[in-house]
């Protein structure tokens, strides 16, 4: 019998972090971006600019002037590390970034612990080779060839494409010594975060990385920015702690429900679609369901509005509270680095193009159920003032992006419709139907025909990227999601 997915009994082994303790929160100290005088030396091939974008498949930068964002343009023939003034024992240290295609930079901890900062969404590198990746000192044969490299892999590949930002948050906890200068204990990092999720835990360093600036251990050590590739960085805080405070600067895990080990789901050999509550216990939006797909890329809708409200990959989903006590709760838990999307409608009934944006489905809208392809993904049917309305999302480009189809029974044109395609406090424009949506979240990519009709506008504050069915040549339109 073939197996279709799995329900797994098993304690996390990536685990999603949603905020940090407050105590750490205000303690922050923030690295100045107006200039570089945070830094040690004026290195030619790192420069302050005020905003940057990179093409997701290949390596092209726009930047504009400004300030706040550390960029390396790797000009001239310098690939010279980047050295902060401040030196750290222990640290809380969070930042953002973006890779360029096929990108990689190192973040030195006290200038000797290194992350490894990957672009391992192009590259499709295996997990050896993820983004995250702690570096650690290579073994070499008596002749100095390289042999072994003790590098410790992430738990799981969540990188995001080129050109959106990323967030990297490392606990780090700093080697201690004894009066003589001798080694007492060894540094570890504690935690390691990336896009929310949790990729390392209690990591010993009791080496140097082989390419590390510094060379030998001390208590104290600068902030080290490695790269020779195109990258930035923006948002860069830290915060000390003692070691007895450690408790109160970690992350927090999610917790078993009434002390029960979770119930993961896992996809295996087909997709899976399983119909649940999404949001919060407080909020909850219970006309949904999850998709999961064995590509691991996965996708959440709130069927009551015909939105997708949910985008992740790496693992599926936290069953738990679906089954523990009869299901009251009922809620699907997103596991791996979600992206959220608002609620509202998918298609709505517009006078114009300056008529808001309803909360709500209009009464015109009604959900009619889903069938599954021959593939076994689902094709979800909306009517809409008498129109029929197909909604299919599948995994495309070798599981990397999710596209999406609307297909109408018959020509659209003339009910007023209008489909939203994305929203957020900013939507960019960037070339080729490509946009990139909520301050570089993730890419929305309509095909170049279609764009044409496409309206990017600004109704209360808030951006959005519509659609008119009458711009439509056929009875269907496509996009795909990109993150």
């Amino acid at each position: 019998m073939k197996t279709n997915y799995l329900f797994n009994v098993i304690v996390f082994s990536c685990c999603v972090i949603h905020t940090l303790h407050t105590q750490a929160q205000s303690a922050y100290q923030e690295i100045g971006l107006t200039d570089k005088t945070a830094f040690t030396d004026n290195t030619v091939n790192w420069k302050i600019a005020g905003d940057i974008w990179y093409n997701p498949y290949r390596n092209k930068l726009k930047e504009e002037a400004g300030t706040g964002i550390l960029l390396n343009s790797s000009s001239g023939n310098s690939q010279a590390p980047l050295i902060t003034k401040m030196e750290h024992g222990n640290m809380l240290l969070e930042f953002d970034f973006m890779l360029a295609p096929h990108a990689s930079a190192t973040v030195y901890l006290q200038g000797r612990y290194g992350i490894r900062l990957t672009d391992s969404w192009t590259n499709k590198n295996p997990i050896a080779q993820a983004c995250g990746t702690i570096l650690n000192e290579n073994l070499k044969s008596d002749a100095g060839e390289i042999q072994h490299a003790l590098n410790i892999s992430p738990r799981s590949n969540v990188a995001r494409a080129p050109g959106l930002w990323q967030h990297l948050l490392a606990v780090f906890q700093a080697p201690q010594f004894d009066a003589n200068g001798n080694k007492k204990s060894n540094a570890r990092l504690l935690q390691v975060a990336l896009n929310g999720v949790l990729i390392h835990e209690d990591i010993i360093l009791p080496y140097i990385a082989s390419d590390a600036p510094f060379k030998s251990e001390s208590k104290t050590g600068p902030l080290v920015f490695s790269t020779g590739n195109r990258m930035a960085f923006k948002n860069i805080r830290y915060t000390f702690f003692q070691d007895a405070e450690k408790e109160k600067v970690l992350m927090p895990v999610p917790v078993p429900v009434n002390g029960n080990t979770p119930l993961i789901v896992t996809p295996v050999n087909e997709t899976i679609l399983q119909r649940c509550f999404l949001g919060t216990k407080d909020h909850k939006m219970t006309v949904c369901a999850v998709i999961g797909e064995p590509g691991q890329i996965h996708y959440g809708i709130n069927l009551e509005q015909g939105s997708i409200i949910r985008l992740w990959k790496g693992d599926f989903i936290d069953a738990t509270t679906m089954w523990e006590s009869r299901g009251e709760i009922q809620l699907s838990r997103p596991l791996g680095s979600v992206i959220s999307l608002p609620s509202q409608p998918q298609v709505a009934q517009l006078a114009n193009d300056q008529v808001p944006w309803p909360e709500l489905t209009q009464k015109e809208y009604k959900f009619k159920g889903y069938f599954l392809d021959k593939q076994g993904r689902p094709v979800f049917n909306y009517t809409f003032n008498g129109l029929q309305i197909s909604d299919q999302t599948v995994p495309s480009d070798d599981d990397r992006i999710l596209t999406r189809t609307l297909q109408f029974g018959n020509n659209p044109a003339g009910n007023n419709l209008w489909i939203r395609l994305a929203t957020g406090d900013k939507i960019e424009q960037l070339e080729n139907g490509l946009y990139a949506v909520n301050n570089k979240s993730y890419y929305l990519r309509l095909d170049g025909k279609k764009q044409r009709g496409a309206i990017l506008r600004n109704i209360n504050g808030r951006e959005e990227l519509i659609m008119p069915a009458s711009a439509l040549s056929g009875r269907g339109l496509t996009w795909s999601y990109i993150w």
